[in-house]
């Protein structure tokens, strides 16, 4: 479903379209471009803004739901953060927890990155992107990853049309934004991380193997939870790991490759494989300290 123009500036503050009155009555302006917009109140279609007489703004609706969002955010001054698992898992290390803000500004420059919204939470930032048609690619998670900021992912696009009904759900949205998890994700979490590099440090370092498997052509013997046995020959019974399909999925493997960077000195990509440096043969030590470090609050 694409989303339809659901608010206007009138007097330089964002309105919603149940809120005005239809036509050019509505005395509203495109938060994008700042044209002229009239209020399409019918009995067909959902109620919208549309520009009266220019071409539509292809980035209306994002700006606005950016500021609708922020606007909700800087009044309530709290959100509901999703739960965070540790990295490839469905192991949980923090359940979804509310925390409240102690100052809110909006595309505010950290480094080279300007985030949708920076919040500050007991003196410590969270970036918070307001997705609408753009979502954040694996890029700029990389340069908020080293930036050491914690961010998360609003699904707005999601949550708008959840949301959205005749007329216009304003009180449903706010508090799908503010108290809902199921259109938010995590970009990068500091303690997540903080954990991985922990359990990290307890790994050891297996040499990959070409395999001569066309289905799991690059692997690494021995593998200690097990994902795959070999059924026959001199190996049979034994476990192995394909470095594609478990080792770049799994909880206790990071995959150790060259890196290609290109010339723009930022942009990164993975280069030929070289080993897998492997934690999973020390499963309770990793207990111990996820334990450790999960008995304190995120915030």
């Amino acid at each position: 479903m694409n989303i339809k123009l659901p608010f206007g500036l009138q007097d330089g503050q964002l309105v919603d379209i149940t809120s005005v009155e239809s036509g050019l009555a509505c005395n509203c302006f495109c938060p994008s471009c700042g044209q002229q917009l009239v209020a399409k109140k019918g009995e067909i279609k959902e109620h919208h803004f549309a520009h009266y007489d220019s071409e539509e703004c292809s980035g209306a609706v994002e700006t606005a739901l950016h500021i609708y969002a922020k606007n909700i955010l800087e009044k309530e001054k709290r959100i509901v953060l999703p739960p965070v698992y540790l990295a490839n898992s469905d192991k949980l290390l923090f359940s979804a927890t509310e925390v409240n803000f102690d100052s809110i500004v909006l595309e505010k420059r950290i480094g080279n990155i300007i985030p949708d919204i920076v919040v500050l939470i007991k003196d410590k930032p969270l970036l918070i992107e307001i997705a609408v048609t753009h979502f954040v690619d694996r890029f700029k998670a990389y340069k908020i990853f080293e930036l050491g900021y914690s961010a998360i992912e609003v699904n707005a696009d999601g949550l708008f049309n959840s949301s959205y009904n005749k007329p216009f759900n304003n009180e449903d949205f706010a508090t799908r934004l503010i108290e809902g998890t199921s259109f938010k994700r995590w970009i990068n979490n500091s303690k997540q991380n903080f954990i991985d590099e922990q359990i990290k440090k307890l790994a050891t370092n297996k040499p990959v193997v070409h395999s001569g498997l066309d289905a799991y052509p690059i692997i690494i013997d021995n593998c200690p939870i097990e994902k795959r046995k070999w059924k026959s020959g001199f190996k049979q019974g034994q476990s192995y790991a394909s470095v594609f399909d478990d080792c770049y999925h799994c909880a206790f493997g990071e995959v150790v490759c060259d890196k290609k960077v290109f010339n723009d000195g930022e942009t990164i990509i993975d280069g030929k494989i070289r080993s897998v440096n492997c934690s999973g043969h020390r499963q309770e030590d990793i207990d111990k300290i996820i334990k450790t470090y999960t008995k304190l609050n995120y915030y």
